[in-house]
Formats: C-alpha cells, structure tokens, sequence
C-alpha cells in the first residue's frame, strides 16, 4: 500500500522521475512480474502497475532494509496510526538519527 499511495501523491504533484525503493524484494517482484486476477493483492499490484505505465519514469527497486532506515521508522509509525494515510510536511522527531545517518553516508554491515 506504500508503494501505491506513494506513487499515486508522485503522480498528483507532478513528478515524473521516480525510483522507488522497497525492502520488500516478494512486493518489488510481484510490482514488476504481476499477479494473477486471484491472488490476494491483485487489485493493488494491478493499481500500481497502472500508475508505473503511466507516462512517467518509474524504476522500482529492491533494497536491505538497512539502506532504507527512514522508510522503516515510517513504516513501523505507521503501525501505531488507524488513518489509512498520513501526509507529513516535515520529517517527525522519529526521523532524526536515520536522516543524520543517511546524511554522513553511514554504512551499515549485514551480517
């Protein structure tokens, strides 16, 4: 759902150059291969592969996790929400470490 909303606010505030990263690499393949009319997220993988044929440029990649701390801490804060979408304006307190990480180019090892 992430991918879809996200990709559907790129596409009303008119950006038209798009990567988008995932850690999910099942949700990145099933963007780029589709799914059968029955499988149980048919309508959002049809959805998204709508919007990605769009005419736009939109890559959807696959990336560890460690790589994408900041979508993490937004994706486990939005756990603890019961709106099925929040639009934040500025980064949350929440954000701060990882943004600073990622800014100093810090390298995680995976072990």
């Amino acid at each position: 759902m992430a991918v879809l909303h996200g990709l559907q606010i790129c596409w009303e505030n008119e950006f038209r150059r798009i990567i988008c990263f995932s850690d999910s690499l099942r949700a990145v393949n099933l963007i780029r291969e589709g799914v059968s009319a029955h499988h149980r997220f048919a309508n959002e993988i049809f959805s998204i592969r709508q919007l990605v044929d769009k005419d736009w440029d939109v890559v959807v990649e696959h990336t560890l996790r460690e790589d994408n701390a900041c979508a993490d801490v937004l994706a486990k804060m939005s756990a603890l929400s019961n709106l099925p979408l929040v639009k934040i304006t500025s980064p949350p307190n929440e954000l701060s470490m990882p943004l600073l990480a990622d800014a100093q180019d810090v390298v995680f090892i995976r072990e």
